[in-house]
């Protein structure tokens, strides 16, 4: 899919390629990050609450409301395309730095 480069024009190419899926994987990466994060900070505080109350509850539920969400097929084909996207932009830097030697 992704050959050697050639000539310049091909590495340019390549090169914006690259800068726009970069751009869609950090913004992946953003999302999931947040979910996780927020899932860490969910957990910390029902570790500080009492079982019984109401606090803890409503944490409780949003917390496996979010780990219900990283089980949707909308999460896990975000996670796919992430890791695809990590994939693809190694290729390309490789073959960039390679043509650049």
């Amino acid at each position: 899919l992704y050959p050697p480069i050639a000539s310049d024009g091909t590495r340019q190419k390549y090169k914006q390629e690259f800068d726009s899926d970069l751009r869609r994987y950090k913004r992946l990466c953003a999302e999931m990050d947040g979910v996780n994060d927020r899932l860490a900070q969910l957990s910390k505080q029902l570790d500080t609450l009492a079982e019984e109350s109401a606090q803890y509850q409503d944490v409780a539920e949003e917390y496996n409301r979010l780990k219900d969400s990283k089980r949707s097929a909308e999460y896990q084909t975000k996670k796919a395309e992430s890791k695809a996207l990590r994939n693809k932009l190694f290729h390309i830097k490789r073959m960039v730095s390679d043509y650049d030697k």
